[in-house]
């Protein structure tokens, strides 16, 4: 939400509670804004029922604690562990303390100010739904940016795995990329949750015709990174196995002679990621779909040479298998991320598609 828009925001909630409900000191109702904006459109409704619901909790529980016990510190004890437990018992969440903070404050400075309290939170988080309903979203364009964010670390990891296998390298190295590949995991769920708030935030906004379409893009890219994060830890563990010498595998001095092929696949589908990259920052361009299919392209042709490459191994070897696996992972990877073949084409926004149509076009003719 912009800066401008939530300060707009706090100042016609400070205003309603002054000058219409006539609150002396209506802190708590930009307090309400600030507490509403930072959720979806759909949790913000929920969020401002249990707010209500934890105000009155409080301020029921403190007027009858102090009328009937008056004030001490085992009433005051005793009220905090009363209105936890019923807020609770009403299913408040358990990170919202409004029902026993609101108890304190009547505790200490009288019924009147309960009621004040209740109608500055409610007004603040009305002023702050009406916002989040009425402005766009901004959860789509934050989940775009972190699917990008992950297709640009796959893309780095890809490139820095081609660079490695050039030439000789150890097992604390290849620890070092199963390490990053499963550290990618961590992101993924990020950028899943990234999405999931999306998705969340289209459920009561006015405009989401707009956004739903980018969102079901994003939502396949999600998919698209989910699947090549795991093959991409099952090249680094491949790498690895090779290095420590596993299974039977040689070890780390036939690192040295690792088929030189593998490396220029993966630095093409490194190439491919960064382009699929591109395309998830709004709104993608033709020339980064057609960067997408050339790369696609090269890692078809070194597909076929490495295929060639392994049929003289002996099958019996057990770097026969080792080469296949990893062979088969770049070969996944590469189909993620095919914009016309692969699994998720829809990807790809229409609009990039239209762009490149009219390259290819041009260059014919």
């Amino acid at each position: 939400m912009p800066t401008a828009t939530v300060t707009v925001g706090c100042l016609v909630a400070w205003w309603i509670s002054t000058e219409l409900i006539g609150s002396p000191q209506p802190v708590l109702a930009p307090t309400g804004v600030l507490l509403s904006v930072t959720a979806t459109a759909y949790s913000t409704l929920i969020q401002a029922v249990q707010q209500t619901i934890a105000v009155l909790v409080g301020l029921a529980a403190a007027i009858g604690f102090v009328q009937v016990f008056g004030t001490s510190a085992a009433t005051m004890a005793v009220l905090v562990a009363v209105a936890l437990v019923v807020s609770r018992t009403v299913g408040i969440p358990w990170q919202n303390t409004q029902a026993p903070i609101t108890a304190l404050l009547v505790f200490t400075l009288g019924r009147e100010y309960g009621m004040a309290r209740l109608l500055d939170i409610v007004i603040g988080a009305l002023v702050g739904a009406t916002l989040i309903l009425v402005i766009p979203p901004r959860h789509v364009g934050r989940a775009a940016k972190d699917m990008a964010d992950l297709a640009d670390d796959l893309a780095d990891l890809c490139s820095d795995l081609a660079e490695g296998v050039k030439q000789s390298w150890t097992a604390h190295q290849a620890q070092k990329w199963l390490a990053r590949a499963r550290r990618m995991s961590v992101r993924l769920r990020s950028a899943h949750e990234s999405a999931e708030r999306a998705t969340e935030s289209l459920r009561f906004t006015l405009r989401r015709a707009r956004t739903r379409q980018r969102l079901r893009r994003i939502m396949q890219a999600a998919l698209c990174l989910e699947h090549a994060c795991l093959q991409l830890r099952g090249v680094t563990r491949a790498l690895a196995d090779l290095a420590a010498g596993v299974r039977g595998l040689p070890g780390q001095h036939e690192t040295g002679s690792f088929p030189q092929v593998f490396a220029d696949l993966l630095n093409a589908v490194g190439k491919a990621y960064a382009c699929f990259e591109q395309l998830l920052v709004a709104p993608g361009s033709g020339g980064d779909l057609l960067r997408l299919r050339a790369a696609v392209a090269e890692g078809e042709h070194l597909e076929r040479a490495a295929r060639r490459q392994m049929a003289e191994i002996d099958s019996r070897s057990p770097l026969w298998t080792l080469y296949g696996a990893l062979l088969e992972d770049c070969v996944q990877l590469r189909h993620e991320v095919d914009p016309d073949d692969g699994p998720h084409r829809d990807a790809i926004p229409p609009r990039a598609r239209e762009q490149a149509a009219r390259f290819t076009s041009r260059r014919r003719h």
